[in-house]
């Protein structure tokens, strides 16, 4: 994932924490938490190594 795609998914999650705390509707506020959960999560992922399985026989 580039630094572009990370720094989005930073953006967006900080900006639905915005909209939780600015939320009057208990239902949206927490739409909103679940929303930035999930861009923080897509944000912290990265690139990821893979490695090789192991073959056992």
């Amino acid at each position: 994932m580039s630094e572009f795609d990370k720094s989005y998914f930073a953006r967006r999650a900080a900006e639905e924490a915005e909209l939780a705390l600015a939320a009057a509707d208990p239902d949206a506020a927490e739409t909103h938490r679940r929303l930035q959960r999930a861009y923080i999560e897509r944000a912290s992922v990265g690139e990821r190594v893979t490695e090789a399985a192991e073959i056992i026989g």
